[in-house]
C-alpha cells in the first residue's frame, strides 16, 4: 500500500446547518482524517453520529462549513465546475443503500449511463458494461428493468455502474443495509475484491460492527465527532469467509437484527398503532430496544407522558430503563414523533367536523411537508400542487395506497408528480404511518 501522499484528507472539517439561527445542528465537528490510495477503510457509528455526512463531504456533495477537504492535496474548493464535474463522474464512484436505479432503463442502460457524461461512444460503454456484468454475474439479466431483479442483483448493478468509469475511490453509504443476509455477504465480497484485485480505495460507511475486522482502518464516529481510528494489523479477507460463517464473526457490539414478519395479530388497537409508528422510526435497534421503545411510544399515545418525557425515556441508557440511544438520535426521535402526532390530531380534528377550512389546507400542506422531508430533487410548484391533490384524495379515502403510487408517478401535465416509483412508494408509505396512526381501517402490517 502507498502510504507517502494520502489521496484524501480533511483539516477541521465542520458541518453545520442553519447555523445561527434557533434550529442550528453540527452534523460534523471539526474533523481531520486522512485516507490512503487503496485503503479499505470504515466509517463506523450509530445513525444521526455523521458518518455519512463525512462521506457526502468527501464526495463533494455536501459543502463544509470550517475546514478543508483535499483530493490528492488539492483543496477542492479551488476546483473549477468542469474539474469538480470530471472528479465526481471519474475520480469518485458511490454505491447507495436504495441502489438509485433508474427504473424505467434496463440493466445495461443504468449500467452505461455515467458513460454519456464523459462523451464515451455507445459501442465502448456498452462493451465495457458488458465485460463488469459478466464479472458480477449478473450479464444474462442486461436486458431486464431493475425492478425484476432482487436486491443483492440491483445493488450489484449499482456496483457495476459506480465501476464503469474506473474510479479511483469507491464509496459506499450502507451498501447492504436493505439486503438479506446471503446477498448482503456476496455485496460486501465484492467491495472487498475491488479493493484487492482492483487496487480501489473503498470506504465504507456502516452501522454493522461484523464487517469491522475486514478494513484496513476504522473511523469510529459518534455525535458528529470522530472519536478514534482503528488500525487492523491483520485484515480479515471477506471471501476467505463463506456466508454461513460469517456471523460468527460478531462481536458484542453487533446490533441483533430487526424482528422479521408483520404485526403480532394480537395486539389491540393502541398497542398496533404503537407498533406500526415504532417500526416507522426504529431502523438500526437491537429487538430488546425496539421493546423498550414500544412501551415508551404506547405511553406517549394513550397520554401517560409528554414528549419531553418520551425524549427522555429513549435518551436513558437501557440499564436505567430507557431505550439507550444517543442524544441527537433521542432528539431526532422525539421530533419526529411530534410531528407525525401533529398531524394525527389534525386528522382528528378534521373527521370531528372541528376543523375549518384553514386548518383543513394547513393540515395538507404539513402532510406534505411530512412526506416530502427526505426528498431530494426538486419539484415545481404544479408538482408539489398535484402532491397536495393527491395527498387530500388519500385522506378522504378516494384513493387507494396503490393508486396514490399511481397518481404520484404521472406525469406532471396529467395532473401528477412524475416521481420515480420508489420515490412514491416512499412517500405512500410515510402518509401510511400517519393514517394507520389515526385510523385503524388504514393499517395494512
Amino acid at each position: 500500500m502507498n502510504t507517502t501522499k494520502p489521496i484524501l484528507k480533511t483539516q477541521h472539517v465542520s458541518v453545520i446547518y442553519n447555523e445561527g439561527k434557533a434550529n442550528e445542528f453540527t452534523a460534523l465537528k471539526d474533523i481531520s482524517l486522512e485516507i490512503f490510495p487503496e485503503e479499505y477503510v470504515i466509517f463506523f457509528g450509530p445513525s444521526g453520529s455523521g458518518k455519512s455526512t463525512m462521506l457526502y463531504t468527501l464526495l463533494g456533495l455536501q459543502k463544509p462549513s470550517r475546514g478543508a477537504v483535499y483530493v490528492r492535496d488539492r483543496d477542492s474548493a479551488t476546483f473549477t465546475e468542469r474539474e469538480r464535474g470530471a472528479i465526481t463522474s471519474s475520480f469518485f464512484g458511490i454505491v447507495f443503500q436504495n441502489f438509485n436505479l433508474i427504473y424505467s432503463l434496463n440493466v445495461e442502460d443504468n449500467v452505461m449511463l455515467p458513460q454519456v457524461f464523459v462523451d464515451v461512444p455507445k459501442a465502448d460503454r456498452r462493451a465495457r458494461a458488458q465485460k463488469l456484468l459478466e464479472r458480477f454475474g449478473i450479464a444474462t439479466r442486461r436486458r431486464n428493468l431493475p425492478n425484476d431483479l432482487s436486491g443483492g442483483q440491483q445493488q450489484r448493478v449499482a456496483i457495476c455502474r459506480a465501476l464503469i468509469n474506473d474510479p479511483q475511490v469507491l464509496f459506499a453509504d450502507e451498501p447492504v443495509g436493505n439486503l438479506d443476509s446471503e446477498s448482503a455477504h456476496t455485496v460486501m465480497q465484492t467491495l472487498s475484491e475491488i479493493n484487492h484485485k482492483d487496487k480501489k480505495t473503498v470506504v465504507l460507511v456502516t452501522h454493522d460492527a461484523s464487517y469491522l475486522p475486514y478494513a484496513d482502518r476504522v473511523f469510529h464516529f459518534k455525535d458528529a465527532e470522530l472519536t478514534k481510528v482503528v488500525k487492523n494489523a491483520h485484515p480479515v479477507r471477506i471471501e476467505d469467509v463463506p456466508p454461513e460463517a460469517a456471523a460468527e464473526t460478531d462481536t458484542a457490539a453487533v446490533r441483533e437484527l430487526e424482528e422479521a414478519g408483520g404485526a403480532p395479530a394480537s395486539l389491540t388497537l393502541p398497542a398496533l398503532r404503537a407498533w406500526t409508528l415504532t417500526r416507522f422510526l426504529s431502523g438500526e435497534l437491537t429487538t430488546k430496544q425496539l421493546r423498550r421503545l414500544e412501551t415508551c411510544m404506547g405511553l406517549l399515545l394513550k397520554g401517560d407522558i409528554a414528549l419531553d418525557d418520551f425524549q427522555t425515556c429513549l435518551r436513558v441508557s437501557f440499564a436505567k430503563g430507557g431505550v439507550g440511544l444517543y442524544a441527537g438520535t433521542a432528539a431526532r426521535y422525539a421530533r419526529r414523533t411530534g410531528e407525525i402526532l401533529s398531524a394525527v390530531r389534525a386528522l382528528e380534528r378534521q373527521a370531528d367536523g372541528k376543523a375549518n377550512h384553514a386548518q383543513k389546507r394547513a393540515l395538507i400542506r404539513a402532510l406534505r411537508r411530512f412526506v416530502l422531508e427526505d426528498f431530494y430533487g426538486d419539484l415545481s410548484q404544479s408538482q408539489i400542487a398535484h402532491v397536495e391533490q393527491a395527498i387530500t384524495a388519500r385522506v378522504h379515502k378516494e384513493l387507494t395506497d396503490d393508486q396514490f403510487v399511481e397518481r404520484l408517478m404521472l406525469p406532471n401535465e396529467k395532473g401528477g408528480a412524475h416521481l420515480r416509483p420508489v420515490s412514491a412508494e416512499r412517500l405512500a408509505e410515510k402518509l401510511k404511518v400517519i393514517l394507520a396512526s389515526f385510523d385503524a381501517d388504514y393499517v395494512h402490517p
